[in-house]
């Protein structure tokens, strides 16, 4: 019990970093990571529709980049609220920096994909007919035909974790506001147990296990925030996160023929899983950073500042350098390699142009005119710059 304590604790030999208000290089690296390991899996895609091999097979894990997003998010959300419960003045602008962070570079590339959409509608959404619900797509609603920029879906959920913090901070104190976030978790175990699966797409969101990402984020935070650990522990959580992500590659390729769907099709297969590994895999390094085990070159962090650009764009690179290839190479097990060669570190400098000429000037333009100057600062929120 001895040894647990001060594997736990040991406050004599790390600094005291409980204070929220700084930037945690971990966490955007992680974001940079997320949004790449996204990139990857839309990689193979590309090899499967184009290639029709399957030689980055592994790739197919990289969906995973997405549950790392909202256990982030829970993280930074939780962080940035810390001391605003029961303002309305501080709700409204956590709301509007949300707004602004999340829906004016997501508006530009579904006004381009739109266009794009107007002129050939068989460039989008194969598995829904080409439909596309224009509407709904720009509002981040939830819908049956899918949206304009694919990745929409999962903005949706962040959208309507940002409303349920904003009725916390409106309308709970913060020591209540734990409370009612595990009653929340508690009424969608409960809905999922008693009640059958929601047809409606809203429902599907409102009552998803994926929530549990989110919240995960949030106990992160507040483990991070009042806990100092032993450095071992953030080596020990790292191992574990790898171990068990190695143990999901290895039973997907014994016992599901190789597709990570089953995971992704399953409502509390992904969060049990791929949610678990975010979270050990984002503390785990936090704590490598805390206790200065690891130290981050300064690119990776400039790739998380730039993935939500790198996250919307993307799909966009990999398709064109994609067709490109399989149209002029004649070596297919060669021509997949070269795309992608090619298409990361393209998909990197766009993102970088994305994020430089387009959605950071938006933001800086939109808190300017709402006079509140610290909402597009470069760093943005305090533990980290993106959503």
């Amino acid at each position: 019990m001895t040894r647990m304590r001060r594997l736990l604790s040991n406050t004599s030999t790390l600094p005291d970093v409980s204070n929220a208000k700084q930037r945690i290089a971990s966490i955007q690296v992680c974001r940079g990571l997320a949004a790449m390991a996204v990139v990857l899996s839309h990689l193979l895609n590309v090899e499967e529709k184009y290639f029709h091999t399957n030689l980055t097979g592994i790739f197919q894990f990289g969906v995973l980049g997405v549950d790392l997003f909202f256990v982030i998010s829970g993280t930074v959300i939780s962080s940035i609220t810390v001391g605003k419960f029961t303002a309305p003045n501080s709700a409204e602008t956590f709301l509007r920096r949300r707004f602004y962070r999340i829906l004016p570079i997501y508006w530009v590339y579904s006004a381009l994909f739109l266009a794009a959409y107007l002129y050939n509608p068989l460039w989008f959404n194969n598995s829904t007919g080409h439909h596309v619900n224009i509407l709904k797509s720009f509002l981040l609603i939830p819908a049956q035909e899918g949206m304009l920029v694919r990745q929409g879906w999962t903005l949706s959920y962040e959208m309507y974790f940002y409303l349920v913090f904003f009725l916390l901070l409106l309308l709970a104190s913060e020591n209540l506001a734990p409370v009612l976030l595990s009653i929340w978790g508690v009424a969608i175990i409960a809905v999922s147990l008693l009640l059958p699966a929601p047809r409606s797409p809203i429902l599907t969101v409102f009552t998803s296990p994926m929530i549990f990402e989110f919240l995960a984020g949030c106990l992160i935070f507040h483990v991070y925030r009042r806990a100092v650990l032993h450095p071992r522990v953030g080596i020990i959580l790292v191992s574990c996160a790898i171990f068990w992500l190695g143990f999901i590659v290895y039973w997907t390729n014994y016992a599901h023929a190789a597709s990570q769907l089953w995971i992704e099709v399953s409502r509390w297969g992904r969060p049990a899983l791929y949610g678990s590994f975010s979270a050990l895999f984002l503390l785990g390094i936090m704590e490598l950073e805390r206790t200065k085990i690891i130290r981050f070159a300064r690119l990776f962090e400039n790739i998380g500042d730039w993935s939500y650009s790198i996250y919307l764009s993307h799909l966009v690179v990999v398709e064109i350098i994609g067709r490109a290839i399989s149209h002029y190479a004649a070596r297919v097990s060669f021509s997949i390699f070269c795309v992608d060669a090619i298409a990361l570190p393209l998909v990197v400098l766009v993102g970088y142009l994305s994020y430089s000429s387009i959605e950071f000037p938006l933001m800086t333009l939109l808190s300017r005119r709402a006079g509140k100057p610290g909402i597009a600062m470069r760093s943005g929120d305090s533990v980290g710059s993106n959503p």
